[in-house]
């Protein structure tokens, strides 16, 4: 095969932009404005280091197209601009507009040196699948009165079964409040049954442990207060480090022996 003849266009061009887009890939991808909208650009000098790596070789699309050179793997970039999987752009010239701002370039031509904007979104299964996924359920529960017996009656139970739950976690959230509230009047601060269950934690830790003392929040100037201490006591171990270290050098000065420096010229 001639090192220097076009590339063979592949099948199919899209597992050649699925490639660029993967992690494997390694292409530096950045962030920037295109009309208003918010895209993804590349410079054509990385795009083109990502096709001449042994993973690009390793696929499918890697295989069919053989060894690439720096040329062919430019020209087979090149051949991705008419189906607008990319399209050139150009950063704005004056210095004092963001740099991620990016204009479209009227001639649109495969450059090392040039900036693109993805307009290839990768591939759409997925959301299709989801899509689908929506349309049947929405479907499924329309026809619910022409659902077999037994499995209405599943249905039936499922939910029953689900707001019992519910109406048992709000029951036990009522009683906890009434137990804090007349264990806050007896036994001051008070005590909570599963003092976590609010919290951020787990599932299992939230009912862990079966209860504990209320612990009254600190008032905000309290926290403040303990901030500065804070703040001042590492400023004042600085400062103490940093006078050990000048003492230590001035002893060391006064300690070595006399240097040509140190004459004085008479």
């Amino acid at each position: 095969m001639d090192a220097n003849a076009p590339p063979q266009r592949p099948k199919n061009l899209c597992q050649v932009a699925d490639y660029l887009l993967s992690p494997q890939s390694g292409l530096k991808k950045r962030d920037g404005v295109f009309n208003d909208s918010r895209v993804i650009y590349f410079r054509g000098k990385g795009a083109v280091n990502s096709l001449l790596k042994p993973e690009f070789r390793q696929t499918a699309v890697g295989k069919e197209l053989g060894e690439l050179t720096r040329e062919s793997a430019a020209q087979l970039l090149g051949s991705m601009i008419p189906h607008q999987f990319f399209l050139k752009v150009e950063r704005p010239s004056d210095p004092d507009m963001p740099k991620n701002m990016l204009s479209l370039v009227q001639y649109q031509s495969f450059g090392e040196d040039g900036v693109f904007v993805w307009r290839y979104e990768g591939s759409q299964l997925r959301t299709h699948l989801m899509a689908g996924g929506l349309l049947f359920i929405v479907l499924a529960g329309v026809m619910f009165p022409l659902w077999p017996v037994p499995l209405r009656l599943g249905v039936w139970y499922l939910s029953v079964g689900v707001l019992i739950l519910l109406g048992l976690f709000f029951a036990m959230a009522i009683v906890r409040l009434i137990l804090f509230m007349i264990t806050w009047v007896v036994l001051k601060p008070g005590i909570w049954i599963f003092p976590n269950l609010f919290e951020d934690v787990g599932f299992v830790d939230s009912f862990i442990p079966f209860w504990g003392w209320h612990e009254p929040e600190e008032p905000k100037e309290t926290k403040k207060a303990k901030k500065q201490l804070a703040s001042q006591g590492e400023t004042a171990q600085e400062e103490v480090h940093t006078q050990a270290i000048s003492d230590e050098a001035a002893e060391k000065v006064k300690q070595r022996r006399p240097m040509v420096e140190d004459a004085v010229d008479e």
